[in-house]
């Protein structure tokens, strides 16, 4: 079995200057593939189809940006 990653980074944090807390953030994130693994942080991460994630926040100021690993296997192809 092969496992191929990818990582991928949204900047969100844009060096400290947003003027306030972004009133409703939200997140979706689409693995592709619903075979392949995906690992992210998230406050109150939700499975909204089968290969869709999401995440929504009021008030929402971002601590960091985002970090997100794709693994795709080569088992049982």
């Amino acid at each position: 079995m092969q496992a191929f990653e990818q990582y991928l980074s949204y900047v969100i944090t844009s060096g400290g200057n947003w003027a306030g807390p972004i009133g409703t953030f939200k997140l979706t994130v689409d693995k592709g593939d619903p075979a392949t693994l995906v690992s992210f942080c998230g406050t109150g991460v939700r499975k909204t189809g089968p290969t869709t994630f999401e995440s929504v926040a009021t008030d929402y100021v971002p601590g960091h940006d985002i970090d997100i690993l794709l693994l795709k296997t080569t088992a049982g192809r």
